[in-house]
């Protein structure tokens, strides 16, 4: 009977563990969207406060971008796949499309501000296209 328990207690507790990874990647995700809400708000609103507190969200968790884990990451390593790359290649975009936005609106450039929006957007659904395949 303490056999069982104890296996019990042990495979629940990998299961426990396998699930928090998924749902940190997920939680990055979401508030990734978040940032992505609170900017256009702050289009919206012509509140430079909201534009500046979403850039900076964004950029601090487009950080921490990474691609599900795949069959290919167990044989050549992590860092050596397609899409391991891939979503770092489209983090840095984002970083740096991140800061346009900010000082284009701060120039009072708001239009330009909202085209990099935009294009902040479109690499963003780039990855989920190719990576995660939508």
């Amino acid at each position: 009977m303490k056999k069982y328990l104890l296996m019990a207690i042990v495979a629940s507790g990998v299961l426990f563990a396998q699930n928090t990874e998924t749902v940190d990647l997920k939680k990055n995700m979401q508030e990734m969207e978040v940032a992505l809400a609170v900017i256009q708000r702050g289009f919206l609103y012509n509140d430079a406060t909201l534009v500046e507190g979403g850039v900076r969200s964004l950029q601090a968790k487009a950080k921490y971008i990474e691609p599900p884990q795949g069959k290919d990451a167990e044989v050549f390593g992590e860092s050596n796949t397609y899409s391991f790359k891939y979503a770092k290649k489209q983090s840095s975009k984002i970083a740096v499309l991140s800061d346009e936005i900010w000082s284009n609106f701060k120039k009072g450039e708001k239009y330009t501000a909202m085209s990099r929006y935009k294009e902040t957007l479109k690499q963003c659904l780039a990855c989920h296209k190719k990576i995660r395949k939508w």
